[in-house]
């Protein structure tokens, strides 16, 4: 690990500053009740009647979690890894994948209640307070659901107490970060801000052959957002003004032979011109958010109006080809909520909601070897819309039962243009194509649960829930066939399960199915073209527990896991796959299993923090056919933090600290082979962060 850069310098020298601060008496803090503010009501995770799961921000920096895609090493069951580029995930859980539809991520990502652009679910964490994660549809409670559920990142707002956080890091392969943040009072009881700023750079583990840059398959961004609060003291309303933005470079799009994960150079086609040979993209994007609410008489008027944009250029060499994929986002959206605040006989939220997406697509496929021509050529625009109306109910019906109801109600457009030439292999032509069209339709969900105290610890529930993603169009066409719209995605979830909160020991569990119809998955009916259809029914069915239990007042063991199984069930179409009902979906693990360890012990130095995770992540595919299996493999986590003074605090870790290597995504390129990208490898590093 070395430190070259000004800017590395500049780090590890706050860094060492922290270290110097003053020593005082280490405090004693409480655990605070836990709330889920995901489902709209601040209800005691406790009283969910779902699977539900609720991470602060000292179990995210306690893991090394700085960005959305290392959210993984702390919410049981859920898989998050780049599909070749970080622009577009896969996120899976419970045997729902975004693998087939890049563009729809299997979880939709919520940041202060504002849904995030697909290509913007990768991002980093800054001034975050908490994570909370509703698994299953939750098109009841949310104008815009995924089928898989919702993960919302709630941010710290600033408020009379003012505050400030710095932290400074080196890692493996020269990596650095660095974040600040800082916020409290600008005008006594009336006015509050907040300001926060993150620099983080992750370089790969692999060469390339034909520039010698090194480095490559990582990412470095930078990032930063400002908060005002507008609260007057013993007022029953406030209004919130947020901005933000971030700017991310990477060199992805980078593979090794499916066979050879233990390759060090990134495959480039022989021919391939050097001045075509990086691997570069760069995402940059802005959101703005005003937010307002107001209490009267037991209830809570809430309003967001947001907006998001963002444009990204993407190139690299893929085979004999170099590919040219700039696209650019544009997102409205406004939501109106009523809900109820404190418990009463009848909590309910009341919503309407409206969404609209725009984006502008160039593709340019360029074929370098045996000859330099223009394979394939397209501009494209495409918008959708989605209005909703939403309302959910939990009725008391004792103490100890409740019945929950829910109803959402939406109209969806969506609508295409895109003009382009493909070449002719036949005749080295260029062919012209192109198409227009729009698409329209209504859909209503519905969602039921109940749940049963059994004793002060001890409750049980049930759900079943629909959830549904809308029909539409291709958004990257490549032949006439995308003027065709696909239909929506429907599906329904049942889940049973329990939980037990104790003094010292706390558990959960549940059983779940999830059926879906009308699965929106690629097929292609020529080589090199593919567009999006609704090719058949898919089936999740598994089992998943969580357990923590205070063994000492020093140390805290846990155990995750769950079982699944996720297979087609049928399909409309041999174009996609001949004979493949029964096949498991791509990217989804079989089975995951986490074993923790967490200490705390005061010495004459200070406290210190071990910790230990280990992580056995089940056998997946990544393809229909089931012919490119990743099996099973063990990560080992280590870290020990030392809080020097009350207020600065020094870990040293090593995330996959055996250097395991596995596959995180796969594909076949036909005649060339297969292809695969790696793992980020085994990263050590040394983080110093002060705070008051």
């Amino acid at each position: 690990m070395t430190i070259s850069s000004p800017l590395r310098q500049t780090a590890l020298a706050a860094a060492l500053c922290a270290l110097a601060a003053p020593a005082a008496a280490q405090p004693v803090s409480e655990l605070a009740p836990i709330t889920v503010t995901a489902s709209k009501q601040d209800q005691a995770l406790r009283d969910i009647n779902g699977a539900a799961v609720v991470v602060p921000a000292d179990a995210l920096r306690a893991a090394q979690v700085d960005g959305t895609m290392q959210l993984s090493r702390v919410l049981p069951g859920v898989q998050l890894s780049s599909s070749g580029s970080f622009l577009f995930p896969i996120v899976s859980v419970r045997g729902v994948t975004s693998a087939q539809d890049f563009y729809n991520p299997a979880l939709t990502v919520y940041v202060d209640g504002v849904p995030q652009l697909p290509t913007f679910t990768s991002q980093l964490l800054t001034d975050v307070d908490r994570v909370e994660l509703l698994k299953g549809p939750q098109g009841t409670l949310y104008g815009k659901s995924a089928m898989g559920g919702v993960l919302n990142i709630v941010s710290r707002q600033p408020g009379d107490e003012p505050y400030f956080r710095a932290s400074a890091g080196v890692a493996s392969r020269d990596g650095y970060l660095f974040k600040a943040t800082g916020g409290g009072p600008l005008v006594e009881n009336l006015l509050y801000g907040s300001v926060t700023a993150a620099v983080n750079d992750a370089p790969g583990r692999l060469d390339n052959p034909v520039t010698g840059a090194d480095g490559v398959g990582g990412t470095s961004a930078t990032a930063g957002a400002a908060r005002l609060r507008l609260a007057p003291a013993g007022s029953p309303w406030e209004l919130g003004l947020a901005v933000s933005g971030e700017c991310t470079r990477a060199s992805q799009d980078a593979y090794v032979p499916f066979d050879d994960i233990h390759s060090t150079q990134a495959y480039i086609a022989p021919g391939m011109p050097a001045s075509l040979a990086d691997f570069y993209q760069k995402r940059c994007g802005g959101s703005q958010s005003l937010t307002g609410q107001y209490d009267f008489d037991g209830w809570r008027l809430n309003a967001v109006a947001a907006w998001q944009n963002l444009h990204y250029d993407r190139h690299y060499p893929i085979g004999p080809y170099y590919s040219y994929q700039p696209e650019r986002w544009r997102q409205q959206v406004q939501e109106l909520r009523l809900s109820t605040t404190g418990k009463r006989r009848v909590d309910g939220v009341l919503g309407l909601y409206r969404q609209r997406v725009t984006q502008s697509r160039t593709y340019i496929n360029q074929l370098q070897a045996p000859m330099q021509i223009d394979a394939l050529n397209t501009e494209s625009d495409n918008t959708s819309e989605s209005i909703a109306a939403y309302a959910d109910a939990t009725w008391h019906v004792t103490e100890a039962f409740d019945l929950s109801a829910g109803l959402r109600y939406s109209r969806d457009k969506a609508s295409t243009r895109y003009d382009g030439t493909a070449l002719n292999f036949a005749t080295f032509g260029q062919d012209a194509f192109g198409g227009a069209d729009s698409t329209s339709g209504s859909s209503v969900l519905g969602k039921l649960s109940a749940g049963y105290r059994l004793s002060p610890e001890w409750r049980v529930y049930a759900s079943a829930a629909q959830g549904y993603k809308p029909g539409g169009y291709n958004l990257a066409p490549s032949s006439p066939a995308d003027a065709q719209p696909y239909g929506k995605e429907k599906g329904v979830s049942y889940e049973a399960g329990a939980r037990y909160d104790g003094d010292t020991l706390r558990l959960s569990t549940s059983v779940y199915r999830i059926d879906v119809r009308d699965a929106q998955l690629y097929v292609s009916d020529q080589v090199g073209y593919q567009h999006l259809e609704n090719v058949g029914k898919t089936r999740s069915t598994g089992v998943e527990f969580e357990a923590s239990w205070d063994v000492t007042p020093q140390w805290t063991v846990g155990l995750d896991g769950f079982i699944d199984r996720a297979e087609f069930r049928g399909f409309n179409s041999d174009a996609v796959c001949a004979g493949c009902a029964g096949n498991r979906v791509p990217f989804s693990p079989s089975y995951g299993l986490t074993a923790k360890a967490q200490g705390n012990f005061d010495t004459g130095i200070g406290r210190l923090s071990p910790a230990l995770a280990v992580r056995r992540i089940g056998s997946q595919f990544f393809d229909i056919g089931n012919d490119l299996r990743q099996e099973a493999y063990t990560l080992i986590d280590l870290s020990v933090a030392w809080r020097i003074r009350p207020q600065v605090e020094a870990t040293l870790y090593a995330n996959n600290l055996t250097d395991k290597r596995y596959r995180t995504y796969g594909f076949s390129g036909g005649p060339l082979g297969n292809f695969a990208q790696v793992d980020a490898g085994r990263t050590v590093g040394l983080n110093v962060a002060f705070e008051y």
